[in-house]
């Protein structure tokens, strides 16, 4: 590859995390044979409705991503502000996005139920540190790309931002060393590190080190410490053993290496929202695919949590490919582009002077709102024609 700057990089990244998150986001819950049912190969922005027929709330504004980008943007912001991840200021824009008081919906896009929770927990006053849920969800890791992106070789000050962020929303090791996996890999890549085997084994070392750093100045908030020891460094390192496997036969070996760590339910596929699941997952993907498209194409035809397999893939193969490896039919679709953009290259002066940041909230709001009343439009065409109402693009 031809050397890349940092902001290409960085850029690469942010914006491919969106994109990642808004190409999955209306094929989550599917398999990978009902995406091949209903449209083939999906290969652009779709809005769900002809596999959701029966389930409007399902359906998705084409080109818009969900709350885990928008839970990264707001971490952007929250760093830009701060210089760090300020977990009170953080639990302010959650909130604000989440109005009015007593919904915990708001602007948020497809937010699942621990994450309500955890608003909820939020808005009674609970500290930051305290509302984390107890499940091993993958939340922490899908919105984490920012810290990396800021803190660059910090690794210190990007661990401190890391537990900051990801502790008020999951309190599990597999959960918090999820995004420590995700944070290391982007680090590396953006360092420019070689895309090989090496980087599973550097990831999953840099993990163990993290682990203990835990054990020792974490035990009062961090749960499963004791159970599940070193569970992502090793199902990281253990991808590196199936790269030369076909990808149904390594696939299915990452699922079998994933339930070995107590997964809740039982993982059925290698993009379900568990870390030792869906990371190694993105991490294989990334190492046997040739460009961003690919890697990404790959990801979310898989089904499963696809817009968060996608984002935390979209980070990863954006920040090693750049920006300009992105397909340009997937920037123009992607909406809040200009935003998103704008984000990036403050990240990389650690500054927003001389740069337009629209204001998260307000965009937020609005993006949900356009895509409120296109979806109306298309359940009342559902209800008046039929199917062929129901396929209807706009």
């Amino acid at each position: 590859m031809p050397h890349l700057s940092r902001v290409d990089r960085v850029r690469g990244c942010l914006l491919g995390m969106a994109i990642g998150d808004a190409l999955g986001a209306p094929l989550e819950g599917l398999s990978s044979q009902q995406i091949k049912s209903h449209y083939g190969r999906v290969k652009n922005y779709v809005d769900g409705i002809q596999a959701w027929k029966r389930k409007p709330y399902r359906w998705r504004l084409r080109g818009l991503y969900t709350d885990d980008t928008q839970q990264a943007l707001a971490l952007c912001d929250t760093l830009l502000e701060y210089g760090r991840i300020e977990p009170e200021r953080l639990a302010e824009i959650y909130l604000n996005l989440a109005n009015p008081k007593g919904t915990f919906v708001g602007a948020h896009r497809g937010i699942g139920r621990s994450f309500r929770q955890v608003l909820a927990a939020l808005e009674r006053g609970v500290p930051a540190h305290l509302a984390g849920q107890e499940g091993a969800g993958i939340g922490a890791a899908m919105r984490i790309a920012p810290v990396p992106l800021y803190f660059g070789d910090d690794t210190d000050a990007a661990f401190d931002s890391i537990l900051a962020a990801s502790l008020m929303t999951h309190r599990d090791i597999r959960s918090l060393t999820g995004a420590l996996a995700v944070a290391h890999t982007i680090r590396r890549l953006l360092a420019d590190e070689p895309r090989d085997p090496s980087l599973l084994l550097w990831v999953a070392s840099d993990l163990v080190k993290d682990e203990n750093r835990i054990a020792e100045s974490h035990t009062e908030y961090v749960i499963k410490l004791a159970d599940h020891p070193r569970s992502l460094p090793r199902t990281i390192a253990h991808a590196e053993s199936v790269l030369e496997l076909s990808r149904d036969r390594a696939l299915n070996a990452l699922v079998d290496e994933a339930n070995r760590h107590g997964a809740e339910p039982s993982c059925r596929r290698p993009t379900q929202g568990f870390p030792p699941a869906c990371i190694p997952t993105c991490l294989y993907l990334l190492l046997t695919t040739d460009c961003f498209e690919e890697a990404i194409s790959e990801v979310i035809n898989l089904g499963g949590d696809a817009d968060t397999a996608g984002a935390i893939l979209g980070a990863m193969a954006g920040a090693y490919y750049g920006v300009d490896d992105i397909p340009k039919r997937w920037l123009d679709g992607l909406q809040n582009r200009e935003g998103i953009d704008a984000r990036a290259y403050a990240l990389v002066q650690q500054s927003t002077l001389g740069l337009e940041i629209p204001d998260l909230v307000a965009t937020e709001r609005e993006l949900t709102r356009r895509e409120g009343e296109t979806l109306e439009q298309f359940h009342s065409l559902a209800r008046g024609g039929g199917d062929r109402g129901a396929n209807r693009v706009f």
